[in-house]
């Protein structure tokens, strides 16, 4: 949600830029991004949604801070170990461009520093035991080792030496325990201990000897006593190799965790706690076997992110972007056991492509992506309903006025109505619009099918639905059967988005290929229309209709006058990306895209 800081004022505009006001997500596909820190007597929980860090007060819901400075999604985290307000974010960015790495001051609200060398990507990172260095590894595209030193009081960190981190690529990065001369990294093919001399700026690379075993390591863990690694690997078993002796000692399970594992860390016990495509493990270091595991019917998704609370839970994080608590209860035989698994927060996991409030209210929203449906509330963020239709995808949303039922278009043609308090079906149009659909004008494929926009009439007996076919329908809602009035074909390509007049005698279709149609819903014929060098992708009437709005993918905004289809006015809506919809205040000072 945002707070509004956009007012108009005649044909002068004043432009200020939305503030965050709180965020519903987790981006759960980034690994080890999930972390939890206290300063100032609270808790905190951090995670990125892509390029903003995303700071959350564990014991208040409202208190959220966004902290923004990367210009790509952030790819992995590392939390100072003495200052728990001290966090290190590192980016991806695009082929041949530097990725920096950013040193945050969480309680200030401020970056440190900031660190650049990696090109394209910055894999890991890892902060020494007194927090004096930074260890970072590029991804595959750089794939080197460097150290840095950060210098907190003075807000400025300096590369002290680097190397490339192994013949094949590296993962993951780790420093031991009690000395900041020890650091340790894997990856594909290769585990090596590195020996870090500050004063000759080098770092001194010995590979561990794994005998007859090759692997693929995804996470590092080092033990308290810094004897030993416990290397998790892609095939699903774990390798535990002594530091001193550089060399392999056992390895296990006998039956292998299914699915890579991908994150790793020690829980309350001192046991290994795994996460892997669809499990979490817990792993006995002394006999080197599983003493527990939580299954697909408890977690959904696979595992990229494990951290410790110091609420004494531990936090799940996946990549269906749940975030799941998962409590410790005393053991028979000592020790902790798993005890509870909650579900602590939760969003879409792929792109949103429609959201809708119910007419003249607004605790609620409805929100679709890939298969769901959800239904939100608006104060805390928490999710109320889902509806799910396996292996489709929703493609847009509607309320009718009385907010009983939710129209949703659906990739396979169907328009669906469900309940918005049981979500059960209500009915279903078949064949509303064909499957696959045109194309666009200009030659290219729009990766869009079935149903694509849909809108219930001001009245409520009818339904419009316009499809990747180029067709406007019409459809009479009755209790009984939904009939469908008139079809009208004039659109050439995928129809985004469709609005309706508050006497419902017409409506405004906006398409991919290039045009804005307006049909009278008595006649159901063309009244007027305009065109432009644009997939259409956003239409929306001003509250007295004298004028309309759109949007497309020239990235501007054009005033139409209703009457006569003319230019009013071009904005340009954005500088760098195409625009995806609009939206108008009902007072209409306001809009939004």
């Amino acid at each position: 949600s945002l707070s509004p800081a956009l007012e108009f004022g005649g044909a002068m505009s004043m432009e200020r830029k939305l503030e965050l006001s709180s965020v519903i997500g987790f981006s759960g596909t980034p690994r080890n991004c999930l972390l939890c820190t206290r300063f100032n007597e609270q808790n905190y929980l951090i995670h990125s949604i892509g390029s903003t860090l995303v700071v959350k007060n564990m014991d208040d819901a409202d208190d959220q801070t966004f902290l923004q400075g990367h210009s790509d999604k952030i790819s992995c985290m590392a939390l100072h170990p003495l200052d728990p307000r001290i966090l290190a974010t590192g980016q991806v960015t695009h082929m041949g461009y530097v990725a920096p790495i950013m040193v945050w001051d969480l309680e200030a609200k401020a970056v440190v520093c900031t660190l650049s060398l990696h090109k394209v990507q910055t894999q890991a990172l890892a902060f020494s035991p007194s927090g004096e260095f930074l260890a970072s590894i590029g991804g595959e595209d750089d794939n080197n080792l460097v150290v840095w030193h950060v210098d907190v009081e003075n807000n400025r960190g300096v590369a002290i030496c680097g190397s490339p981190a192994a013949q094949d690529l590296a993962l993951c990065v780790a420093w031991t325990h009690g000395s900041d001369e020890t650091l340790i990294t894997a990856g594909n093919d290769n585990l090596r201990v590195w020996s870090l001399d500050v004063h000759a700026r080098k770092v001194q690379p010995i590979d561990c000897q794994m005998g007859q075993y090759r692997r693929c390591f995804t996470a590092l863990v080092v033990s308290p006593d810094d004897e030993n690694i416990y290397a998790a690997t892609e095939t699903g078993d774990v390798l535990e190799v002594s530091i001193r002796e550089k060399l392999f000692k056992r390895i296990g399970p006998k039956k292998r965790i299914p699915r890579k594992i991908t994150s790793a860390v020690l829980d309350f016990n001192g046991d290994l706690v795994l996460g892997s495509g669809d499990a979490l493990t817990v792993f006995s270091l002394k006999e080197f076997k599983p003493l527990a595991s939580l299954g697909p019917d408890d977690i959904s998704g696979r595992v990229t992110s494990l951290a410790p609370s110091p609420s004494g839970e531990l936090l799940v994080g996946t990549d269906m972007s749940n975030i799941y608590a998962v409590r410790y209860k005393a053991g028979a035989a000592g020790g902790a056991v798993i005890d509870t698994v909650t579900l602590k927060t939760t969003c879409h996991y792929d792109k949103v492509n429609d959201i809708a409030f119910p007419r003249g209210y607004s605790d609620l929203f409805a929100t679709c992506s890939g298969a769901d449906i959800r239904l939100w509330h608006m104060a805390s963020g928490s999710e109320l309903l889902r509806i799910q239709v396996p292996n489709l995808e929703c493609n847009c949303i509607n309320f009718n006025p009385k907010g009983s039922i939710i129209a949703s278009g659906w990739s396979d043609g169907k328009v669906r109505a469900f309940g918005p308090q049981s979500g059960k079906l209500v009915f279903v149009i078949n064949d509303a619009h064909k499957l696959v659909g045109l194309g666009n004008a200009s030659g290219g494929i729009v990766p869009t099918n079935g149903v694509m926009a849909v809108c219930v009439t001001n009245g409520g007996s009818r339904l419009i639905s316009g499809g990747a076919d180029g067709q406007v329908r019409v459809w009479k809602l009755d209790s009984s059967a939904q009939v469908m009035i008139a079809s009208m074909k004039e659109h050439r390509g995928p129809i985004y988005d469709i609005k309706v007049s508050a006497d419902d005698s017409s409506c405004l279709s906006a398409s991919a290929d290039g045009s804005v149609i307006k049909w009278s819903l008595e006649s159901f014929t063309r009244t007027a229309a305009v065109f432009g060098a644009t997939f259409f992708t956003g239409v929306c009437y001003h509250p007295d209709e004298s004028q309309f709005i759109s949007c497309g993918t020239d990235h501007k905004i054009t005033f139409w006058d209703a009457t006569d289809m003319a230019a009013v006015r071009i904005l340009e809506g954005s500088e760098e990306a195409a625009l995806n919809g609009l939206d108008i205040s009902s007072a209409g000072g306001v809009f939004f895209s």
